[in-house]
């Protein structure tokens, strides 16, 4: 893709919602997204994502403020171990004057025919979730 994507709306206050986005290479895809309220901006973000054969890594900067001196940065990395099992984490980083912090996940996902099964441990606790496919109309 030679030139990059705009899709974007305006409502009647002015504010706008916009996305850039950009297929810099077959495997690399970049992204900004705007938000503005009346004429202010809301919320800017930018996003590189690598896709490979078994592997998936996006990196993410949100609402960075040099003067300001705030930023939220998020990484994301997920690897494919086997077919059915994958793997991964993501760590969120934030600083803005008088706060540093930084929370990291770690993250899995096992597939089998008819069942997905999946956890999420961190800082805030552990999440799991379990779908079954019964048939073709029930899943669980």
């Amino acid at each position: 893709q030679v030139f990059p994507t705009l899709v974007g709306d305006m409502d009647n206050s002015g504010s706008l919602n916009a996305q850039v986005l950009q297929l810099v290479a077959e495997r690399i895809r970049t992204k900004a997204v705007f938000q503005t309220h009346q004429a202010k901006f809301v919320t800017w973000q930018f996003d590189g994502e690598y896709r490979g054969d078994d592997c998936t890594a996006t990196l993410t900067l949100g609402n960075p403020d040099l003067l300001g001196e705030s930023v939220i940065l998020v990484a994301h990395f997920l690897q494919s171990v086997t077919p059915r099992l994958v793997l991964g984490g993501e760590m969120v980083y934030h600083r803005r004057p008088g706060e540093e912090g930084a929370i990291l996940t770690l993250a899995g996902k096992y597939t089998a025919q008819k069942w997905v099964a999946t956890l999420n441990v961190g800082y805030g606790g552990a999440h799991a979730s379990y779908y079954h496919r019964a048939n073709e109309q029930v899943t669980v």
